[in-house]
């Protein structure tokens, strides 16, 4: 019998410190799959990248790494990573992280029902919600929900849909604006068109984009944004970053 060099972890790690009090109008954000930080070079992109960005929405980050000063001494982001498993030879843990210059007003993760074969490890969603208004104002009610997510790859179309499905959940009760990103592994039509027929049931747009396919995902887009009630004002592909198996994307919004 093969063992797993990963344990499950499935937790909740918070980091750094939010240098704003709410978001909006216009919001700066950044999508990328970050390859567990394997890549030399990678953090002197990253700072580059995420210098005027109010949201950051990472998948395969690491914690217990060379890099968690940088999170943990932030002083424009609050850091939230949902760890979903370690490595026992080195105890660095993956999972998705969101970072935003907004604290945010509440957080939940949650692992997949179902664990990628052989490595048997899950892969996680993160929830946050953030507040649009400035403090003061009568009517501070309105909030952005953002869902950051990893989506299970290696197994049945059952199992990806049962994850798909976990993760459209967490978005039934938010009447607000909200915004649903990630890598969502879609490498074929069925993944893909079952994950638009549930966009399009929650009423979610996707932002459109000019990319170029990678041969290492069967030439097909696995990074994708939806959005409801936020205006998309600028989107760009980083292709000539190189430090990821993953282009980053930068994404410019706006919410009145």
């Amino acid at each position: 019998m093969i063992k797993s060099r990963y344990n499950t972890v499935e937790s909740l790690k918070i980091m750094g410190d939010a240098s704003k009090d709410f978001l909006g109008p216009n919001i700066n954000i950044l999508l990328w799959n970050v390859f567990k930080c394997k890549k030399t070079g990678w953090l002197e992109d990253f700072i580059t990248l995420t210098e005027n960005k109010d949201l950051v929405l990472l998948q395969e980050a690491v914690v217990n790494s060379p890099f968690d000063n940088h999170f943990n001494l932030s002083k424009q982001h609050q850091w939230i990573m949902a760890r979903s498993f370690r490595d026992i030879q080195t105890n660095i843990e993956t999972g998705v992280k969101t970072g935003s210059t907004v604290a945010t007003q509440d957080h939940y993760c949650s692992a997949s029902k179902h664990a990628e074969p052989i490595s048997n490890t899950k892969k996680m969603l993160l929830k946050t919600v953030y507040p649009l208004c400035q403090l003061g104002q009568d009517n501070c009610e309105r909030s952005l929900l953002v869902v950051n997510t990893h989506l299970i790859n290696f197994v049945s179309f059952e199992k990806f849909k049962d994850h798909l499905d976990q993760i459209f959940k967490t978005l039934a009760n938010h009447k607000g604006p909200m915004l649903l990103a990630g890598d969502f592994n879609t490498w074929n039509r069925k993944r893909l068109k079952y994950f638009k027929s549930l966009a399009l049931s929650f009423s979610l747009t996707e932002v459109k984009m000019i990319r170029q396919p990678k041969v290492g995902h069967l030439l097909q887009h696995l990074d994708h944004i939806y959005y409801r009630g936020i205006e998309i004002t600028n989107v760009q592909v980083h292709t000539d970053i190189n430090t990821s198996d993953h282009y980053p994307i930068s994404l410019s919004v706006r919410i009145d």
